[in-house]
């Protein structure tokens, strides 16, 4: 049996008020946006407003998602609770997962739409950057939630530190093999969860690029689905000890 969408959001919204990201980390999440008006432009890393602005709903994503796995990972003893009340393990993490998806699309909303309201026109469709923006904040947490669910889901006990190791990888992977044959940055695309194909989707849609579109967004789809596939696998095929 599951327990529906209905039950399942009145127990995940009390985890979100009170866990993670509870009041203060939903406060902050609300107003840190507010960097996005601070002149991005004039620090080093940054270079430039757009740039900034990305770089950092790219960050808080992240962070949206990894608190939401902080703490006892999925096989948790305290699992027995909802098994020996015949609920399916698997069932109430894929439940979670589509109510955090939620959160996420709301978080990414807010972000996309200051973030357009912080750099102006900037030379591209406001439509393209909010839809840019948007996407960038809501794949990038959609994919850190999946490759977390999987891991936990694995048993590792931390997955929220190899995830951002994995992010840290994808991101620095075209430095790391420059001078190598291409077939090495195409096989550590392949392994690496897409952090850096949110990025150049990003660009993508900002610019309005349909055709390099499809494929990026596909990847990242790809990647994140088989993720959660394998998590759910594996978390239904646990059982807490008595």
């Amino acid at each position: 049996m599951n327990r529906g969408l209905r039950v399942a959001w009145s127990w995940r919204s009390v985890f979100w008020s009170r866990v993670a990201p509870g009041g203060w980390g939903a406060m902050a999440l609300g107003l840190l946006p507010s960097l996005f008006f601070l002149p991005l432009n004039t620090v080093p890393v940054f270079g430039e407003q757009l740039r900034g602005v990305a770089i950092l709903i790219w960050f808080f994503s992240l962070s949206l998602a990894l608190a939401l796995r902080n703490g006892p990972g999925l096989r948790d003893e305290a699992a027995i609770w909802p098994y020996q009340k015949g609920i399916a393990l698997g069932d109430m993490a894929l439940e979670d997962w589509i109510l955090d998806l939620g959160l996420f699309g709301v978080a990414s909303l807010w972000w996309a739409s200051l973030g357009v309201l912080s750099v102006g026109f900037s030379g591209s469709s406001p439509t393209h950057l909010w839809a840019a923006f948007f996407s960038l904040g809501f794949l990038t947490a959609g994919l850190a939630h999946s490759v977390t669910l999987c891991l936990s889901a694995l048993g590792i006990r931390r997955p929220s530190d190899l995830t951002i190791l994995f992010a840290f990888l994808s991101l620095v992977a075209p430095v790391v093999v420059l001078k190598a044959p291409g077939w090495v940055l195409r096989l550590a695309d392949l392994l690496l969860p897409p952090f850096r194909v949110t990025v150049e989707l990003h660009g993508a849609l900002r610019g309005g690029e349909v055709e390099g579109i499809i494929g990026p967004l596909l990847h990242v789809l790809v990647f994140t689905g088989i993720a959660l596939r394998i998590g759910l696998r594996q978390l239904s095929a646990w059982r807490p000890r008595a």
